[in-house]
């Protein structure tokens, strides 16, 4: 992989340290024991309990895993689970690969448009995402429409939708964007002067893949496994809207322990059982990844290559390549494009052919006031988790980047756990702090549980941004005679309110679009995403499409606004610098 130190002056990579900076480091200490440690160590003793009449005994005893041990049906539960995302997330990343290797080396211009129309989608309401694949495939749907319309079927088929394989398929749509955002960013960094001297040595194109690109790429292939694993493994949402029976996954009896069954320490047993495996899945993942070597430098320079001084051979390969780097784009936007053409159907039916146009299912929407109070919510919510986990995540960036903590690489990676765990458990292990604390369900309780999983990313882009400022421009600063708060103010922060407020607004749609972690947390106060995913447990109406679509348009402006503040304030410092 390429070394990030390499591009930091060492002024940067030996970062200036102040002692007025030193009473940043108990916030930090704070937030991993508050929001990290004692959530965990809760459900860990959780599991360890037993209920009676339906209440939580303190009577320390190992039945619960006693119970699952001798449960078949919850290894075969486990192991479907396990199986199911490790298959989605490997064909996700063989989609991917050829995609990020085509933007990465093979394309000239526009690659940065190319690459955020994949990241788009990652970004969109995973309802939205899971919800357009239930309208394709469902007895009803699009696919069915397409193929009775067409004469290939008879009559509807039941066989495409509540399957092992709709969540297959859903998972896999879910992995691609993050498995070509970490292999693109290693392919891109690959030098080409190591692919022109290989190809100089007399290696054919297959030999300089297998012993320079490929090797060079595979730990960052090991990192988007794991994120599209990650985001897929614990998810109860997309199994229980296309899944049905079949489609079953642990993450809907863990769901249902806490909440129908009511069996608590039974349901954290399951849960701890899911992170050990996924602990396993994840490490061995990460060993097979490893690749001996540290690739120093930056990307190399990759000189264009017209089409008229390519072989006849190079050019179907080349024809190949865009069309592997092309077809998933289809795969990735068509089900939203057909939920925006849906939310403007004047039909309650979603089939095709449509019967006409229609704003009717936008204007019941001004009419809900109940949707409109749960949006209330979703913004009063997002804003407090934005501020509350931005002044944090800066203040904490500052902390660990200026050394004012104790052990500041293993906090960077402790305060980051929540990111890392399946939101089903992460959800669980809120309800739990928040419940020993007598924090009430709602609003409040909500801004607590988001916090743990935005603060992280905040956090890391705002370190991401410190670790390429040139330590010098501090230090001419404060030889300059400026004290320590007139050198954040003039010098700091101009260089990172970028990345500051683009990781707000990411943050921000972190937030709105979260299910799996509010539905623990709101109780009778749902945001829109729990609105919405009540309203559908009852029975479909257009209006969703037109929910979703004005939500994809929100999350859309957010992502451009955000990519275009933090590209010009990494522009803007790099140019001062």
């Amino acid at each position: 992989m390429a070394d990030i130190a390499s591009d930091i002056p060492m002024s940067a990579a030996r970062p200036l340290r102040f002692r007025s900076f030193s009473v940043l480091g108990w916030p930090v200490y704070a937030w991993f024991i508050a929001l990290v440690l004692v959530p965990n160590l809760l459900l860990i003793g959780a599991s360890f309990l037993r209920t009676s009449n339906g209440l939580i005994v303190f009577d320390p005893t190992v039945a619960s895993y006693v119970r699952l041990w001798k449960s078949s049906s919850f290894q075969f539960l486990l192991l479907k689970t396990l199986a199911t995302s490790f298959g989605a997330a490997a064909i996700g990343c063989l989609i991917a690969y050829p995609m990020a290797y085509y933007a990465a080396r093979v394309v000239q211009r526009n690659r940065s448009i190319l690459v955020l129309l994949v990241i788009i989608p990652l970004w969109i309401s995973l309802l939205m995402r899971v919800f357009a694949w239930r309208m394709i495939l469902g007895q009803n749907g699009i696919l069915n429409s397409f193929l009775v319309g067409s004469g290939v079927l008879d009559q509807p088929s039941e066989a495409f939708l509540y399957t092992g394989f709709s969540v297959l398929l859903t998972y896999t749509y879910i992995s691609i964007p993050f498995c070509f955002v970490a292999i693109f960013t290693a392919l891109e960094k690959i030098p080409h002067s190591l692919i022109e001297a290989s190809q100089d040595s007399g290696a054919s194109a297959w030999q300089t893949f297998r012993h320079v690109v490929w090797p060079l790429s595979r730990p960052s292939v090991a990192i988007g496994f794991s994120l599209a694993f990650l985001m897929t493994v614990g998810d109860y949402i997309t199994p229980s809207m296309v899944g049905g029976i079949d489609g079953t996954m642990i993450g809907m009896v863990i769901a249902s322990q806490f909440g129908i069954a009511n069996n608590w320490p039974y349901g954290s047993a399951i849960a701890v059982c899911l992170m050990l495996s996924v602990g396993v899945v994840l490490a061995l993942v990460m060993w097979a990844g490893q690749t001996k070597g540290v690739l120093m430098g930056d990307e190399g320079a990759r000189p264009a290559v017209s089409r008229a001084r390519l072989s006849p051979g190079r050019r179907v390969l080349r024809s190949l390549a865009a069309a592997a780097f092309t077809l998933p784009y289809l795969f990735l936007y068509a089900p939203l494009a057909i939920m925006v053409l849906m939310s403007f159907n004047d039909s309650s039916v979603q089939a095709f052919p449509l019967q006409g146009a229609t704003l009717r299912w936008y204007a019941e929407l001004a009419e809900n006031a109940s949707m409109l109070e749960a949006v209330r919510r979703s913004l009063v919510v997002g804003f407090t988790v934005v501020l509350v986990s931005t002044v944090a995540a800066t203040g904490f960036a500052f902390a660990i980047h200026y050394g004012r903590v104790r052990q500041a690489r293993f906090f960077e990676f402790a305060l980051a756990i929540p990111v890392a765990i399946p939101g089903v458990v992460l959800g669980i292990v809120m309800v739990l702090a928040t419940q020993l604390v007598q924090v009430p369900s709602g609003i409040f309780r909500t801004v607590i549980g988001q916090s743990s999983f935005v603060m992280p990313v905040i956090l890391m882009i705002i370190l991401a941004r410190l670790r390429r400022l040139d330590g010098a421009l501090l230090e001419a600063s404060m030889d300059a005679g400026a004290n320590h708060w007139q050198s954040f103010v003039h010098v700091l922060f101009p260089s990172i309110r970028g990345a500051i407020i683009g990781g707000a607004l990411l943050g921000f749609t972190l937030s709105a679009d979260d299910v799996m972690v509010t539905l623990f947390l709101s109780g009778t106060a749902p945001t829109l995403p729990i609105w919405v995913w009540n309203q559908m447990r009852f029975g479909f109406t257009p209006s969703v499409n037109a929910i979703f679509t004005l939500v994809g348009v929100g999350s859309l402006l957010a992502i451009l606004v955000c990519n275009r503040l933090v590209f010009r304030g990494t522009s803007g410092a790099a140019g001062s610098s």
